[in-house]
């Protein structure tokens, strides 16, 4: 196994394959043979017409696995309680979709119950479809996100927490539990363009890529890293976790370490089309 990266796994909640034992099985046997985290996706809807298309296909329809998707938290809490080492990770939860007081609460309780295992991966949101659904108006999904996160963080430390803002309005009160982890989970940011590495740098501890093409990985890290300069920060405190939709082969892995991935996400699940198949791939691939 090649030192220093640690390896997650994607659970099996979305698509025909999503089922409670699907969960229990494939989080019981990543931690017996080594992964270092299991991780969930975030999706509320697939629209028939999207307004915005999918980047990842051609036509811009999203994959038919998004016509069911289980909620992450729930997921996650699940995993958590069939696992007892294995970190838990959300790539991405879609703040669009939420408001701080329950996320806060329901992510703190997650942490508690897990022992301190969860990592928040949060993300803006691309889906307009999905924005509008939720409430919240596209245009200002970025600013509301930035001042989410310093709600989240307010409410996760400080007790009496009284919050106000643009966005977000908390009145002074007592407001538990709070995370295991202190002062609370690692938190990391999807994206990929406009303030997404300045978010990571003002908010988070690190990024996090999905489906970005090898050759285009490499170039992209070192702009966060020279972000993270500019801003008088360190760049070796924010670490990279590069969730991928390939089979790596072992100089795979070689070359997403020496890009900087501190740790890579392998998405072994999505298109399958048995649970037996992931069983195998998920043994197949690990390094």
């Amino acid at each position: 196994m090649i030192t220093g990266m640690k390896y997650g796994l994607s659970l099996p909640h979305l698509g025909t394959l999503a089922s409670a034992n699907a969960i229990r099985t494939v989080a019981q046997r990543a931690e017996e043979i080594g992964y270092d985290s299991l991780w969930v996706l975030q999706r509320t809807l697939k629209p028939v017409q999207p307004q915005v298309p999918y980047p990842a296909t051609a036509d811009g329809q999203l994959p038919d696995d998004y016509k069911i998707v289980f909620d992450p938290i729930e997921s996650l809490t699940f995993a958590a309680a069939v696992t007892s080492r294995i970190q838990l990770g959300t790539s991405v939860i879609v703040l669009s979709n939420h408001y701080p007081l329950m996320l806060a609460r329901r992510l703190a309780t997650l942490d508690q119950l897990s022992g301190g295992r969860l990592i928040c991966g949060f993300g803006v949101g691309w889906s307009k479809d999905e924005i509008e659904a939720a409430g919240v108006k596209f245009e200002t999904r970025g600013r509301r996100a930035d001042e989410f996160v310093r709600a989240l963080k307010a409410i996760w430390k400080e007790d009496p927490v009284e919050f106000r803002g643009e966005f977000f309005q908390i009145p002074k009160s007592y407001i538990g539990p709070k995370p295991l982890q202190k002062p609370h989970p690692p938190i990391i940011f999807g994206g990929y363009v406009g303030k997404t590495f300045e978010r990571v740098i003002d908010h988070g501890s690190g990024w996090n890529p999905a489906g970005v093409p090898p050759e285009h990985l490499g170039g992209m890290i070192e702009g966060m890293r020279s972000a993270a300069k500019a801003k008088g920060k360190r760049p070796e405190d924010f670490s990279v976790y590069c969730r991928v939709f390939y089979h790596p082969t072992k100089e795979q892995f070689k070359e997403l370490e020496s890009m900087g991935v501190d740790h890579v996400i392998l998405d072994v699940s999505f298109g399958m089309s048995s649970l037996d198949a992931v069983l195998k791939r998920m043994q197949e691939i690990k390094p």
